[in-house]
């Protein structure tokens, strides 16, 4: 029987949350796979080996380090599931903006830890990954899709278009045109483009898309109120180190 494991680093274990939301697959699957290790659902979980281990939440302190290790070394397949996992998440977002003592200090003060604390970063900065699902959290139906993909010995596959594309299909207004700061043109779709239908702006919370071109939203951003480091700040805030190389003073407002 296939052992799948769900794991929780750093995080505030929405995904997992968003895992037992899908208590109709959930069921399906129950007599077909073994849920082995699932700590937040169940009081008995074995840690021995995974065929698939699942794990949410970044990379922040040596424990999480460890266990991390521990997991991918009993696991023949590693997913990071939520944008922690594969970006770093929204903890990451000033991670070039202080240091690590700073941010310390500001938190906790002159209070000493009792572990190891570093930077938050993703998961593929301490192990190999075998595939991501990002989203703030993940949605449900990739899971249950990624799962029912590796059970039949087939690799998930999630192209990486604009969120805009979902919009399109949808026949969403273009929220830019309207003056509202929205991350689609940039970010990963695959989530349905709920904030958007709602007239809220996407926030990026899975990611980039393929060959995102920050230039011109930056731009954008600027032609429609907002200053260009607001406008950076705007774009990290789920995106953690794939957008390390963006950062707040790092240019002037357009025109200036």
């Amino acid at each position: 029987m296939v052992r799948i494991g769900i794991m929780g680093l750093t995080g505030c274990s929405g995904c997992q949350c968003e895992i037992l939301n899908c208590e109709d697959a959930i069921g399906k699957l129950i007599g077909k796979v073994e849920f082995a290790y699932f700590p937040l659902a169940q009081d008995v979980n074995d840690f021995s080996e995974f065929d698939i281990l699942f794990v949410e939440g970044s990379v922040s302190t040596n424990l999480d380090r460890e266990k991390l290790i521990e997991g991918r070394k009993r696991a023949k397949l590693l997913v990071a599931v939520g944008t922690c996992a594969c970006y770093g998440g929204v903890q990451s977002q000033r991670n070039d903006e202080a240091s690590l003592d700073e941010m310390l200090k500001a938190v906790y003060g002159d209070t000493k830890l009792d572990l190891e604390v570093f930077k938050p970063m993703p998961l593929s900065d301490v192990v190999d990954v075998d595939y991501e699902l990002p989203g703030c959290p993940l949605d449900k139906r990739q899971f249950v899709y990624t799962v029912a993909s590796l059970l039949n010995g087939v690799e998930p596959f999630f192209p990486k278009i604009p969120v805009c594309h979902e919009c399109k299909l949808s026949e969403t207004d273009c929220l830019l045109l309207k003056g509202i700061p929205c991350q689609g043109p940039v970010s990963f779709s695959g989530c349905g483009a709920p904030c958007t239908a709602s007239g809220v702006g996407c926030q990026g919370c899975r990611g980039n898309c393929d060959f995102p071109n920050f230039d011109e939203i930056l731009s954008i951003y600027q032609e429609i109120g907002l200053s260009f480091d607001d406008s950076v700040r705007f774009l990290k805030v789920f995106r953690g180190k794939t957008i390390s190389g963006l950062k707040v003073g790092s240019s002037n407002e357009k025109g200036a």
